[in-house]
């Protein structure tokens, strides 16, 4: 019980330190795109991907983060939602296996979509930088290496986790199904 008492302490205290972390980046990227001029120096020097000089390209990898992590904080928050029947002990109730299996979807889809804005916009920063550096192309093992490092291992990392929740939300649906069989033989 212990354990169940420090998960749901652990998954609160990331679930608002991100939702905390996403206003106040929300509200500096306000100011900063609108009054640039009132923020100290170390945040004006931001200033600079908003004057037009780079083109919308540049933005698929930030964008592909944004979405990465307000994604991650709806996952956080369907793992929150399990917590309460875990603490009441209804490990097979329909609201811990249906948000387990969302979680995990979610994870996955982060994984996966992140992964490819990330492929998509190394392949355009690639023609980018080829049109501004004299020179040939990037070479093949460059190439790969930099897909590999697309796919990183935190996307990795969370691949895996929403495989994992998958199969635990399939484990409590049979371990229900088991109960009520049990029940109604009993």
């Amino acid at each position: 019980m212990t354990t169940i008492k420090l998960l749901k302490n652990l998954i609160n205290i990331l679930f608002w330190g991100m939702i905390v972390f996403s206003v106040v980046s929300f509200i500096l990227f306000i100011v900063l795109l609108f009054f640039p001029e009132s923020l100290p120096e170390i945040f004006q020097l931001f200033g600079v991907f908003f004057n037009g000089t780079f083109p919308w390209q540049v933005w698929i990898i930030p964008f592909s983060n944004i979405l990465g992590f307000l994604l991650f904080i709806v996952s956080i928050y369907y793992l929150r939602k399990c917590i309460k029947p875990l603490e009441e002990q209804r490990f097979y109730s329909d609201e811990v296996i249906v948000n387990l299996k969302k979680t995990g979807r979610l994870f996955i889809v982060i994984s996966i979509v992140t992964t490819l804005l990330r492929i998509i916009g190394l392949f355009v920063f690639n023609g980018l930088t080829n049109n501004m550096i004299v020179g040939s192309k990037f070479g093949f093992w460059a190439i790969c290496s930099a897909v590999v490092s697309a796919v990183g291992a935190i996307n990795f990392f969370l691949l895996i986790i929403g495989l994992f929740l998958l199969v635990f939300s399939n484990v409590f649906n049979n371990g229900k199904l088991l109960k009520q069989e049990n029940d109604l033989t009993i």
